[in-house]
């Protein structure tokens, strides 16, 4: 029989056992005990970011050892998944895989329901690539004679961009105001419609992303002038930058993941070390690669200095070139 003396001790022992054993659940971060992760992309399923995230999340499963999943949240550029980060809960279980559109639409909406400066800054993941092209008959071969054409022939032509506030919308403004030129926009309900009716003729000069132009130009049923990164792509060499007939000139898009304001620290350092190791890995390197896309990664605070940068970039852009629209 044992002897009451020893009981208080025993029960000191077990609570101290029972201490030890959930000492290292309490100590993971909120994200890891947290379950399911839901990357959210503000576009619909099937689009090149969606390709892309669901690249990431087959090996963000394993990297962070719990499941991670799409959630598409199409609608106006983004915004409607930056709004809908702005009220998740702030333990890494809601993420948002961003693109530049989502800074540049404070300065373009009248109604946005968040402030980029106050959603977390995980880290960067890529850049983006916009090209500039014409149809074949065009009488230019590059962006040198592109401007010239334009420069002779004030507000003669056209250019067809995915939409309003879109990047590539963007990019064509700044060159327009970099090179002194005038066009006039014509916005469409994605690339492939404007690509389109370049190929059929109805407009001359497109913005856009790369991966679609690279087929059609090979097929000779457009050209490739330009793309609007400092350097030139891998996939596409032969392809000059704009920046090498306008210096400076810079108008790639970024994509990048947020979490909620006011995320814990650790949780982020946690995610951010998930996304470069997954960034780092050869076989998504490859497939970033294949879509034109250029891995850039950094630490939190290096997307944070980025965000605010970019903000400042397109609000002066927007403003400059008068861009408004309406979310409703």
């Amino acid at each position: 029989m044992e002897h009451s003396l020893f009981r208080p001790n025993r029960r000191r022992a077990i609570q101290a056992l029972g201490a030890l054993i959930s000492a290292p659940a309490i100590a993971q971060p909120a994200a890891q005990r947290a379950g399911t992760i839901k990357l959210m992309v503000g576009y619909a399923a099937g689009g090149g970011a969606d390709v892309l995230a669901r690249l990431l999340t087959q090996h963000l499963s394993q990297a962070l050892d719990q499941p991670v999943v799409v959630d598409n949240r199409p609608g106006a550029g983004g915004t409607l998944a930056a709004s809908a980060l702005v009220n998740a809960p702030a333990d890494g279980s809601v993420l948002y895989m961003a693109e530049s559109a989502v800074l540049a639409a404070p300065a373009i909406y009248d109604k946005i329901n968040y402030d980029p400066t106050t959603l977390t800054a995980v880290g960067a993941l890529a850049q983006i690539p916009f090209t500039v092209v014409v149809h074949p008959d065009f009488p230019a071969r590059n962006v040198a004679e592109l401007i010239s054409v334009l420069k002779a022939n004030p507000a003669k032509y056209a250019y067809a961009s995915p939409g309003v506030g879109n990047i590539a919308h963007l990019s064509a403004e700044m060159f327009k105001r970099a090179a002194h030129v005038d066009m006039l926009h014509v916005p469409y309900k994605g690339g492939a419609p404007a690509l389109a009716d370049l190929i059929a003729g109805q407009i001359p000069i497109c913005f856009v992303s790369m991966p679609p132009v690279l087929p059609l130009a090979k097929a000779q049923k457009l050209r490739v002038l330009g793309v609007t990164t400092t350097t030139r792509s891998e996939i596409a060499k032969d392809v000059p930058t704009i920046a090498e007939t306008l210096p400076g000139f810079n108008a790639a898009a970024n994509s990048f993941i947020l979490a909620p304001p006011k995320t814990p620290a650790d949780i982020v350092t946690r995610l951010n070390t998930a996304f470069r190791s997954v960034m780092a890995l050869p076989e998504v390197q490859r497939e970033y690669a294949a879509q034109g896309v250029t891995v850039r990664t950094g630490t939190p605070q290096e997307l944070a200095a980025q965000i605010r940068s970019e903000l400042k970039t397109w609000d002066t852009v927007a403003r400059g070139a008068g861009i408004r629209a309406s979310l409703s």
